[in-house]
C-alpha cells in the first residue's frame, strides 16, 4: 500500500501545476507517522517559532483524553457522515477550507465508502484555549467488504466567534502534502511536536498493528485499499490534470485573444490619433475641374467618388502629384493635384453683365465681343482640343469675352490676360 500511496502522490507533484491542490493519499484509511500530512516533512515552520513551539510541547506534553468534548465528537461525527455520502456541501461548513479539487477527490472515493464506525477522538489542546488537536480513530467500512478498516486521522480544529467548532482544513492531509495554502508557522510547528509525543506514536502504531491484522483478514479489503482504489484515484488525478491543462491552455487563448484586442484597439486609436493630427494641420483646397476621387495614388486605381467643380475638400498631404484628401465622413482618397487650389471660386459680382443665355441665339455662333458669364467651371485650352494643354480654368460666375465662334463647336475667348478655346455649347 505504501508502494501505491508514493506512485500517487508523486503523480500529483509532477502534475501540480494542473491540479489545484493535490495529494493522493487514501484518506480516512489509514495514517502511519511515517506519511502523515502534518509530519515534519510537510509542515515548514519558520525556524525560530519551530524552536520554541517544539521546545515548549516536549516539555510540558499533556496526555490525550479520550472523547472527552462532546461539541468535537459531533463535529467529527458529521464530518464523517458527510464524507461517506460525498456531500461536499455539508463538509465545506465542517471543514475550511474546502478546494474544488478535493471535492472532486471525495467524490471518487466516497463511491467506493458505505460508512464510518467506531469512531473516537483522542484530544489535546491547540495554541490557545479555543484550539484542540484531535487523533480520530475510525473504521472505514468500504462497500462489498466485510471486514472493516482502521485508521487513524489527525485535525487541527479551531472555534469560531459563535462559539461553533471547525476543522481548519489547511493543516487536513489533502492540503498539506502539497502546501496549496500558506500555513501559521506556530500552528505547523505545534502538529510536529505533537506527531512525535510517545502517546501519540503508540496510538498510531497500535492502530497500525489493527490495520495490518485486517488486511492479513480479508482478501477483499487488502484488494480494495491496495489496488481498487488506488488505481481510481490515478485516473481521477490523470483527469484533473487534464481538465487542468486544458484550463490552462484555454485561459492562455483567452489572454491572446484579449491581447490581440487591446492591440487591435491600440492600432485603431493610434490610427485615429493621425487622422486629427494630419486633419488639424490639412489644407482646404477647391476643385476645379469635375474630377474622380481613387482609392490610391494612381490614374489605374478604383474611382470611390467624384469632386464637383469649385466643391470643397480638405487636402492631408501633397504628394508625387496626387492629393490625399478628406473625401467623405473620415475616407480618404486621391486626386490628381493638378485639378485642385488653394483659392477659392470667385463669386459672381452683381452687374449688369448679359449672361450667356441673354447674349447668344440659337445659332452655333456667338456674336464677337459677347461678354458671358460662365455657369459652370470649364478648362480654357490652347486649341481647338479636349487634349491641347490647358491655358487656365475659369469658375462657375467668372466672365470670359467671345473673339469667335468656329463650325467645329469651340469658341475662342479671353479670359483676363489669357487667350483660349472653350467648347461653344459650355457658353450657351
Amino acid at each position: 500500500m505504501a508502494e501505491k500511496f508514493a506512485q500517487a502522490v508523486e503523480f500529483c507533484k509532477k502534475n501540480v501545476r494542473y491540479i489545484a491542490a493535490a495529494g493522493l493519499f487514501i484518506v480516512l484509511v489509514i495514517v502511519l507517522a511515517k506519511c502523515s500530512g502534518n509530519s515534519a516533512d510537510n509542515a515548514k515552520p519558520k525556524k525560530d517559532a519551530a524552536t520554541e513551539v517544539v521546545t515548549e510541547v516536549t516539555e510540558t506534553a499533556e496526555n490525550y483524553t479520550q472523547d472527552a468534548y462532546p461539541q468535537i465528537n459531533e463535529l467529527i461525527s458529521n464530518y464523517y457522515t458527510a464524507y461517506a455520502n460525498g456531500d461536499t456541501d455539508t463538509l465545506a461548513t465542517l471543514a475550511d477550507p474546502l478546494s474544488d479539487a478535493e471535492k472532486s477527490y471525495i467524490a471518487v472515493f466516497s463511491q467506493y465508502v458505505e460508512g464510518y464506525e467506531n469512531i473516537s477522538c483522542y484530544t489535546k489542546k491547540g495554541l490557545d484555549d479555543t484550539s484542540y488537536i484531535a487523533s480520530v480513530y475510525l473504521e472505514a467500512k468500504f462497500k462489498d467488504v466485510d471486514t472493516t478498516a482502521p485508521g487513524l486521522e489527525t485535525f487541527y480544529i479551531r472555534t469560531r466567534e459563535d462559539g461553533s467548532l471547525y476543522i481548519d482544513n489547511v493543516y487536513g492531509q489533502f492540503n498539506s502534502q502539497m502546501e496549496e495554502y500558506e500555513t501559521d508557522a506556530e500552528v505547523s510547528a505545534l502538529l510536529d511536536a505533537f506527531s512525535q509525543q510517545d502517546d501519540v506514536a503508540a496510538l498510531q502504531t497500535d492502530v497500525q498493528t489493527k490495520y495490518d491484522n485486517a488486511l492479513a483478514a480479508d482478501e477483499n479489503l487488502k484488494n480494495m485499499v491496495e489496488k481498487t482504489i488506488p488505481d481510481a484515484i490515478t485516473v481521477w488525478a490523470s483527469d484533473q490534470a487534464a481538465a487542468a491543462k486544458k484550463a490552462e491552455e484555454e485561459q492562455k487563448a483567452a489572454e491572446e485573444e484579449q491581447k490581440k484586442a487591446e492591440e487591435e484597439a491600440a492600432k485603431k486609436a493610434a490610427e485615429e490619433q493621425k487622422k486629427a493630427e494630419e486633419l488639424a494641420a490639412a489644407v482646404v483646397v477647391y476643385a476645379t475641374d469635375k474630377v474622380n476621387v481613387r482609392a490610391e495614388a494612381s490614374e489605374t486605381a478604383d474611382v470611390i467618388g467624384q469632386l464637383e467643380a469649385g466643391s470643397q475638400t480638405t487636402r492631408l498631404e501633397d504628394k508625387d502629384g496626387w492629393s490625399r484628401i478628406d473625401y467623405s465622413n473620415g475616407t480618404q482618397g486621391y486626386v490628381k493635384s493638378e485639378f485642385l487650389s488653394t483659392e477659392a471660386p470667385t463669386a459672381p459680382a452683381a452687374d449688369t453683365t448679359t449672361d450667356a443665355a441673354q447674349t447668344t441665339t440659337d445659332t452655333s455662333a456667338i456674336a464677337e465681343g459677347t461678354v458671358i458669364r460662365l455657369t459652370q467651371s470649364t478648362n480654357i485650352r490652347e486649341s481647338m482640343s479636349e487634349d491641347a494643354p490647358k491655358v487656365a480654368t475659369a469658375f462657375s460666375g467668372e466672365k470670359v469675352t467671345v473673339i469667335m465662334s468656329y463650325a467645329e463647336g469651340w469658341t475662342k475667348v479671353t479670359y483676363g490676360d489669357k487667350t483660349g478655346y472653350i467648347k461653344t455649347e459650355l457658353l450657351k
